[in-house]
């Protein structure tokens, strides 16, 4: 049998134990809702051919007071040259575009080069020099044209 010391160290280690678990629980249930929150990706082709593809992440697409956002994604076949001695080729890149659906017009905000297909590899993000970027009505039958169209027309979810 114990000593009246040694069991109230059990019963304190026990209530320890229990807190401890408890506070693990809580943890790991934070943990979840971060990881639930995060961005989810889900990228459609819009067109391809033999040395490049076009795809749109449709859970990008956003809708602020009628504008309409979206990120896309080129994939190349071939490595393409860049002006950056530190980057000097990109096997893909992101673009973040609004799209005005009532005037036709888009506007690039952001883009970022990488090393790799997919988005992949090393990468330069180059948004600084679209500061000062203004929408541009779209051309019929171009691949901004064509953009607009899936962007505008395709029905977010709730």
């Amino acid at each position: 049998m114990l000593a009246p010391f040694d069991q109230f160290q059990v019963q304190y280690l026990k209530q320890k134990c229990k807190e401890m678990d408890l506070m693990m629980k809580k943890w790991l249930l934070m943990l979840c809702f971060v990881c639930v929150g995060a961005h989810a990706e889900d990228w459609r082709t819009v067109g391809n051919s033999d040395t490049s593809e076009l795809t749109v992440d449709v859970d990008s697409i956003k809708d602020n007071g009628g504008i309409r956002e979206a990120w896309s994604m080129w994939n190349f076949s071939q490595a393409r040259a860049t002006n950056d001695k530190d980057f000097p080729a990109l096997k893909s890149y992101k673009d973040l575009q609004q799209y005005n659906c009532k005037d036709k017009s888009v506007k690039l905000t952001r883009e970022i080069i990488y090393a790799d297909l997919d988005g992949g590899g090393d990468k330069r993000d180059h948004s600084d020099a679209l500061k000062n970027m203004q929408f541009v009505k779209t051309t019929p039958g171009t691949v901004a044209d064509i953009m607009l169209q899936k962007v505008c027309s395709y029905e977010i979810k709730k």
